[in-house]
Order: structure tokens, then sequence, then C-alpha cells
């Protein structure tokens, strides 16, 4: 009769922590990135001028007027590859919309085959710079990806994102900046 019961207490805490591992790995898992505390934040944003991948001459000075999204990404990045929906989103809506912004794309610690291949599966429209020798990335203390910086309209650091953004945060972070600009 003990042994019954010891074996029936089992079975129930065994049945109660399937139940919690199931309930765990079924539950959504939260995304989005977080706000960092940059130095950068409030400053001119550094002089970025840089080549794209497909050969056009980009520089933040002749985005003045407009804020600018910058995300630094790496093929190699599953964090990346789970982000670049968002960013497509974005692209998108900031076209839609007419909001203003520009989405740049800042290859980082990759090689240029590697960042085209990885953009063109999947399907990133937006320019994307070319940083071989990863000085825009270590101009903005890019140390981890992935991340995201947004410029308003005056050039000055409006955010840092770290992490997956979620085109949410990328469409709230965008109008912030421009209502800080207005």
């Amino acid at each position: 009769m003990r042994s019954r019961r010891i074996r029936l207490a089992a079975l129930t805490a065994c049945c109660v922590l399937g139940a919690g591992l199931a309930f765990l790995a079924t539950r959504p898992v939260e995304q989005g990135a977080t706000p960092v505390a940059s130095p950068l934040i409030g400053t001119l944003a550094p002089a970025v001028a840089a080549q794209t991948l497909t050969g056009q001459h980009v520089s933040l000075a002749s985005l003045r007027g407009h804020v600018v999204v910058l995300s630094f990404f790496a093929s190699w990045c599953s964090p990346c590859r789970a982000e670049a929906p968002n960013l497509v989103a974005f692209a998108w809506h900031a076209h839609a919309t007419r909001s203003g912004a520009v989405l740049l794309g800042v290859v980082f610690s990759d090689s240029v085959t590697a960042a085209a291949s990885f953009a063109h599966a999947l399907g990133l429209t937006y320019p994307i710079l070319e940083d071989p020798s990863g000085v825009i990335a270590n101009e903005f203390g890019v140390a981890a990806l992935p991340v995201t910086v947004v410029v308003d309209a005056h050039g000055r650091v409006d955010e840092v994102l770290q992490g997956t953004a979620t085109t949410s945060q990328l469409v709230a972070a965008s109008a912030q900046a421009s209502q800080a600009t207005a």
C-alpha cells in the first residue's frame, strides 16, 4: 500500500513536471531588442561614408533631413536572420507611410559575398553598406549582433537597440527620432 502511494506521488510529480516543461516549450518567445545606454546618444553620429553591396556610395551626411536606421548584421548571426523579416517590414512601412526614414544595413565582420548572399536569400531590398575593416562598427561601438542605431534628421544618435528588433520597435524608434527633430 505504501509503495503504491509512493508510485502515485512520483507519477503525479512527473505529470506536473511534464506539463510545466510542455508549457515552457510551447510558449512564444518574447522577442525585442533592448535599448542600450550608449554614450553616443545625443551626440552627432560618426561620419559614415561607404559603398553599398550594389556599388552605390552612401553617406550619413547625404541623408541629413531623414531619420536613418542603421542595422548591423552578419550572415552567420542567427538572431540577425530572425530579425531580417522585421527589417523588411519596417522598410516597407517607411516607404508606404512616406515617413522619410531610411534603413541601411551594415555588414559586420563578414565577407561581402556572404552578406550579399544573405541579403538575396532573405529579400533585403534596402541598401547595405560594406564595412570590410570594421571602421563603421567600431565608431558606433558595435561588439555583438544584432545592433540597431537610430539617427535623427539632424544627424544625432537618438537610440541604440541591442538584440532582435521588432517591426513595432523600429517604427516607434524612428517616430521618436522624427519628433525629436521637429
